[in-house]
């Protein structure tokens, strides 16, 4: 709806800079040094590179993936397919799809949502792939969402395994 996109302007960061806006946001350091710390973070940029999007105003900013233009741009950007990793209702990951394959990403986000995301917040366990050349976005994985069952499951099977 183009209402929300003009209320809710689309947010595309590479995650070295969010990451210098956490560090220097109240910091009494110069700007000089947080400016020399973002051009070394700048200069690193590659295909491990992530990229946060969200909305400027950071509340349910997960929703800006339903916007192709900024995704084609940053797929460009890499010269690959991206992966989207929900991070939170209020923010999605962009990687390269180089970066590695969307189970071990799935995996990740699974354990970051557990330990870190509030259930509230939680969207899902799934990696979505941004397709560059046919500019479409699916679904990359198809792990249901793992139960607490699943987990104890392959705890107890792993221990089995070991003989203990």
């Amino acid at each position: 709806n183009k209402n929300t996109k003009e209320l809710f302007p689309i947010l595309v960061k590479n995650m070295n800079e969010v990451i210098s806006e956490i560090i220097f946001g109240d910091s009494e350091l110069s700007g000089e040094m947080e400016e020399e710390f973002k051009e070394v973070m700048m200069e690193t940029q590659d295909e491990r590179s992530m990229y946060v999007i969200t909305n400027e105003s950071k509340l349910y900013g997960a929703a800006s993936i339903l916007y192709e233009e900024p995704l084609h741009e940053l797929a460009e950007k890499f010269g690959s397919d991206l992966y989207i990793l929900p991070s939170s209702v209020h923010e999605v990951i962009a990687v390269s799809a180089d970066m590695g394959s969307p189970d071990d990403l799935a995996e990740m986000v699974y354990e970051i949502n557990m330990e870190q995301v509030d259930i509230d917040d939680r969207l899902s366990n799934q990696v979505y792939c941004y397709d560059k050349d046919l500019r479409t976005l699916r679904l990359a994985t198809d792990t249901i969402n793992k139960s607490l069952d699943d987990v104890d499951r392959g705890a107890i099977s792993n221990l089995e395994r070991e003989g203990r």
